[in-house]
Parts: structure tokens; C-alpha cells; sequence
């Protein structure tokens, strides 16, 4: 049986290398591409791909919070992260969302396929030195008794309320976007301006970009 594949990156040039590089393998079968976080989910629930392989940085819906909800509800699926940018800042959230590969765009093609073929065999596969990273985080946490990470305070409905924010949508249409009402967007948007400690939008906006959450 095939490995069925379905390739999310808002950058389309990316879309169809991934693709390309791919489907040179008779056991690998790409079944859908995306561009947005939201799309990927309907294709998961639509397509039931074997392993996401998917960027950090997407309209709508950024890779960390779409992998929370592709892992909820289907905890089966492989998800392979595969993006320009540095563990240092996301692989902590990554790895509590379930992810399975962290594969960086700067290394060759062939770590990716390399990184499908341990996920699929129940492994886990990361870009340089990920893991070794990892350990001292934990380590310098331990030692220093370090405090949760604003970040970490977050719910899963304040974080996509603080993408959608961040990337300059209107309160009202924040609230169609994720079918609440206003007043629940208002409140959402206080408690995260709150929890990061920022006291404006233009804040809010730059703490969104430095965390490669959206981008410039």
C-alpha cells in the first residue's frame, strides 16, 4: 500500500518541488497540496493522508496550531514540519502538538524523504542537532526553575484569535471566521494582550512576526 502524503505551505514554488521530488518514489503517493492551515485540516478529514508534511508559518492557521487539531483528531497521522526556521524558537510547542519530523528547507530533499521513512516506521527524525538542543533547554529550565513561557499560557481559541489578530483582521471578522461573537473576540484579544504582556496591537503584531507565527 502506498504512504499517502498531503503537502501544506503557503508557497506554491515549494508546493510543487515537494511534490515533484515526492511522487520520483512508486511508494509515496501525494494526495493533495495546500496553501492555508484551515484547507489542510479538510483535507485530512476528507483525504485521511498517512503523514502532513507542513510549514510553520501559514495564513489562518499557523503549523503549530494545526497540528494540535490534526493530532486530536487523528492522533494516527504522522506530522512532518518542514521550514526555514529554527527549532530554537518553535520545537519545544512542536513537540508538546505531536509532531514526528523536523526537517529544515535548507537541508538536501533527501532528508525529508529519509524523514518520512523513519516516521512511518514509528521513529522520530530531526534536522543538525535538535535533540541536543532539546536536552539543554530542559536542563537550563531545571537549573534556573524558569517560569512558563508567556506563550505557553495561551489557549488553543487565544491562539488562533492571536494569529487572525495579528494578521490585521478586523475583530468582526475574526469573529466569522471562527463563528463566535465579537464580544467573545474582545475578551480573547484582553486575555492575550494580558498573558504576553503587550499593550497595544502594533505589540501584539510584533510579537506574532518574532515568533515566525506570521510573517512580514
Amino acid at each position: 500500500m502506498k504512504t499517502r502524503i498531503l503537502i501544506l505551505d503557503d508557497h506554491e514554488v515549494v508546493l510543487e518541488g515537494v511534490r515533484a521530488a515526492l511522487m520520483k518514489h512508486e511508494e509515496l503517493d501525494v494526495v493533495a497540496v495546500a496553501s492555508d492551515g484551515r484547507e489542510a485540516i479538510k483535507g485530512v478529514e476528507s483525504l485521511k493522508p498517512h503523514i502532513v508534511i507542513m510549514d510553520i508559518a501559514m495564513p489562518h492557521f499557523n503549523g503549530i496550531e494545526a497540528t494540535y487539531h490534526i493530532k486530536k483528531a487523528h492522533p494516527e497521522i504522522k506530522v512532518i514540519i518542514f521550514t526555514m526556521h529554527s527549532y530554537r524558537e518553535f520545537l519545544i510547542h512542536l513537540m508538546k502538538a505531536g509532531i514526528s519530523a523536523y526537517v529544515l528547507k535548507t537541508a538536501p530533499i533527501s532528508d525529508l524523504y529519509l524523514a518520512i521513512q523513519v516516521v512511518k516506521s514509528g521513529g522520530t527524525f530531526f534536522s543538525e542537532n535538535a535533540p541536543e538542543f532539546l536536552a539543554n533547554h530542559v536542563e537550563q529550565m531545571l537549573e534556573r526553575k524558569e517560569q512558563i513561557e508567556p506563550f505557553e499560557l495561551l489557549s488553543l481559541r487565544e491562539r488562533e484569535v492571536f494569529q487572525l489578530l495579528a494578521e490585521g483582521l478586523p475583530i468582526k471578522d475574526v469573529a466569522e471566521h471562527l463563528c463566535i461573537s465579537p464580544k467573545t473576540v474582545e475578551t480573547h484579544k484582553y486575555h492575550i494582550m494580558e498573558k504576553l504582556q503587550v499593550r497595544s496591537m502594533t505589540e501584539l503584531t510584533k510579537e506574532a512576526i518574532r515568533r515566525g507565527i506570521v510573517q512580514v
